[in-house]
């Protein structure tokens, strides 16, 4: 008798849902000779069972590991890895030098590049210049800032400004105005080493206020003023602020709990436009 060789029939690479097929070809197809090839029959058919299962195993594990799986994509990979592969050369091997020195010379004349020289060119004329400056200045101008002016007289340039700290124990010396704040100086009769200086003011006639707190100026007390110090403030006045006044007063605190103020005599200290 003759047996062919089983063949292996699969809807994919991975062998799934395998037929087997084998034929039988003899002269008898019972007795003995049908139970031998039955017999044989099966063992081939549990030997390429687990064939196909450990077949299919290693070639899940293959697949994973290794990608591309098709032989086309495999070569297509390798031909693009090859192609951009990263080379390193230096200059001596392409016949140039490592180093390009260039030696400069302070007699030599620079060289200018031709853009510059075309952006110069690109200037308007004279006359466009001064135009376009008469324009700016009328602008300037027009857009100027009014600046503060005190309503009151300097206390500090008084001939009684040291009597006067003396009788209110607080008292301005002095102020100056800028476009966007107030600097200024109060003198304050010494009460023990604690003192606590500020100054409130207002933009609307006291509808509401702020309180700024001034800062003591070092080194100021001699032996001439030892009874007296120095304490500086600065109000920042908003920009473009309608054509209103500032008003201010000082409030001095000794450690003690006292407050002794100074509202430049019950009218306030008065900034106008």
């Amino acid at each position: 008798m003759d047996i062919k060789k089983p063949e292996l029939f699969g809807t994919s690479g991975l062998m799934e849902d395998s037929i087997f097929k084998s034929t039988v070809v003899g002269e008898s197809e019972n007795g003995d000779g049908g139970d031998i090839l039955e017999e044989h029959g099966r063992k081939l058919r549990d030997d390429f069972s687990k064939f196909d299962q450990e077949d299919i195993f290693m070639k899940d594990r293959r697949r994973a590991k290794s990608l591309p799986a098709y032989p086309e994509q495999a070569t297509l990979f390798n031909n693009l890895t090859q192609s951009c592969r990263k080379r390193v050369q230096f200059a001596d091997s392409l016949g140039l030098t490592l180093a390009n020195v260039r030696h400069f010379s302070v007699t030599d004349d620079p060289q200018i590049p031709s853009k510059v020289f075309s952006r110069l060119q690109s200037f308007p004329p004279q006359q466009d210049r001064e135009l376009l400056g008469d324009i700016c200045e009328r602008f300037a101008a027009s857009f100027q800032l009014n600046c503060l002016t005190c309503a009151f007289e300097q206390p500090g340039e008084s001939c009684g400004f040291e009597d006067r700290v003396r009788e209110q124990r607080v008292s301005l010396e002095k102020i100056t105005t800028f476009h966007f704040d107030i600097r200024g100086l109060i003198r304050v009769f010494n009460f023990g080493l604690k003192k606590e200086v500020s100054v409130r003011y207002t933009f609307n006639d006291w509808l509401s206020f702020v309180d700024v707190q001034a800062v003591l100026v070092p080194g100021f007390a001699t032996e001439d003023n030892a009874q007296t110090e120095q304490f500086g403030f600065t109000l920042y006045t908003p920009p473009f602020l309608d054509q209103s006044s500032i008003q201010f007063a000082i409030c001095y605190k000794t450690e003690n709990g006292a407050e002794y103020w100074d509202n430049n005599f019950g009218q306030n200290y008065t900034l106008r436009y």
